[in-house]
């Protein structure tokens, strides 16, 4: 894409003056991937680190389960060793970033940084700069890159085309998600950082770079733009202004909580945590402006005992509603199944009885731990519900029967299990359908 802005002209050509990267920034390029060697057949160490290629004899149950090392006689690293079975050429790619100043201006560098090893040659690294993400100090981002192409199984870029304006292009259909070729949040980042004098001043700190699962351009943007971000890093709240980055919400929820926090010099170490337990003491009506319960000593702790309390709440909550749902539809059930109220048959040891209200269905239902009331099956007009008992008045099974065929639908014990009466239930409460049958007519 052709610039079009001054901005993004002044871009692309301070894009082509950017320095090469330092002795330093290119050395730490070549740590960034795994210190391996592979076992080959016949006994041979091939050391991705340096290409050598030593022959040694290593026990093969302890390469199979990655337990066994080696140390290169050539480079000295000490080797984690892998299966291969073949000699092919093997080449390993990792994106690197760095984050510099240049011209008044932030600008995030991202690097392919490629290692080769061909068997028998030596081990090569390249490094090919394939785009840009410049911000302002005003905070806008322009992005310049390469050209590349792409699809759902292939990516590559052409390291020798020139630089051009890019855009952000994740993008999703129906069977394939493609993701932002220019996002950085997964890159590898050079631990040091030069930044503009703006920047610096809002609270720029080396911490941000070890940051995980977020973009650094995002970072620099909000603590350019954003006071509630610089907030957050002075007063040292790393995980919170990294959870604000992940869920890209930039004004944060109980910001009046964060405040008592910084007042107390208390650092929220797992952000996320603490703010469901923030929303479980907000449905509890517990005071969130309260040094106490903002500031727990032990977050985890907390956090548990909280959440247990809030289910006994909601389960409180929840039986009420339901109570009150029962009371709305206990006419309408006394209408549809009150012509099979006071029916009971049995043997010896068992005893069939229609369940005869809404509010019974509902202590059946939390007796025997199942849905016949949870799934509403007193808003059945076509379902009859019976509870078997023991001659004591223990529930065995509930049974439901259908209305239209008179036939036996289910029949579930606790936990909808089956118990040792199953059959005898079944059998009991189909040879009194008739019983049913005369209620109707």
């Amino acid at each position: 894409m052709k610039p079009r802005t001054k901005l993004e002209k002044q871009v692309v050509e301070l894009a082509d003056k950017l320095p090469p990267l330092t002795g330093a920034q290119r050395k730490y390029a070549t740590t960034l991937f795994p210190v391996i060697g592979y076992y080959l057949k016949k006994g041979e160490v091939w050391c991705q680190c340096c290409g050598y290629i030593d022959r040694v004899s290593k026990p093969e149950l302890s390469v199979s389960l990655e337990l066994e090392c080696h140390v290169c006689p050539n480079c000295g690293k000490s080797l984690q060793l892998e299966h291969r079975h073949n000699r092919r050429n093997i080449s390993e790619v990792k994106c690197y970033s760095v984050v510099q100043s240049f011209y008044g201006m932030m600008v995030v560098r991202t690097f392919d940084v490629q290692r080769g090893n061909t068997y028998g040659g030596d081990t090569q690294i390249s490094i090919h700069e394939v785009f840009q993400n410049w911000i302002t100090v005003k905070g806008k981002e322009v992005i310049t890159g390469k050209k590349y192409t792409r699809s759902p199984f292939h990516f590559s870029w052409d390291y020798d085309s020139g630089i051009d304006i890019k855009r952000h292009n994740n993008c999703a259909n129906g069977y394939y998600a493609m993701e932002d070729v220019f996002d950085v949040s997964g890159n590898f980042l050079y631990p040091r950082a030069t930044v503009i004098p703006l920047l610096r001043r809002n609270g720029w700190t080396s911490k941000i770079l070890k940051l995980p699962r977020i973009s650094v351009v995002n970072a620099m943007r909000q603590l350019l733009t954003n006071p509630t971000a610089e907030t957050l890093v002075k007063s040292g709240q790393m995980s919170v202004f990294a959870h604000m980055l992940r869920k890209g919400n930039y004004q944060i929820p109980f910001r009046h909580a964060l405040n008592i926090c910084n007042r107390n010099h208390y650092i929220v170490e797992d952000a996320s945590l603490w703010f469901d337990y923030l929303e479980a003491l907000s449905y509890l009506g517990l005071d969130t402006h309260n040094a106490k319960y903002v500031c727990p000593p032990n977050l985890v702790e907390a956090h548990d005992r909280i959440m247990e309390r809030k289910r006994k709440v909601k389960e409180k909550r929840d039986a009420e509603e339901k109570r009150k749902e029962a009371e709305k539809w206990e006419k309408m059930y006394r209408k549809e199944k009150g012509k099979f109220f006071g029916l009971c048959f049995g043997d010896d040891d068992i005893t069939v009885t229609v369940i005869s209200s809404v509010a019974e269905m509902a202590e059946e239902g939390v007796m025997m731990h199942h849905c016949v009331y949870a799934n509403g099956y007193y808003k059945k007009p076509d379902s009859l519900i019976l509870s078997a008992k023991d001659n004591v008045g223990n529930r065995i099974e509930t049974v439901e029967v259908s209305l239209k065929t008179f036939g036996v639908v289910q029949s579930r014990a606790i936990c909808n299990g089956i118990s040792s009466c199953h059959n005898r239930i079944i059998e009991l409460v189909k040879n009194n359908m008739n019983l049913i049958r005369k209620r109707i007519a």
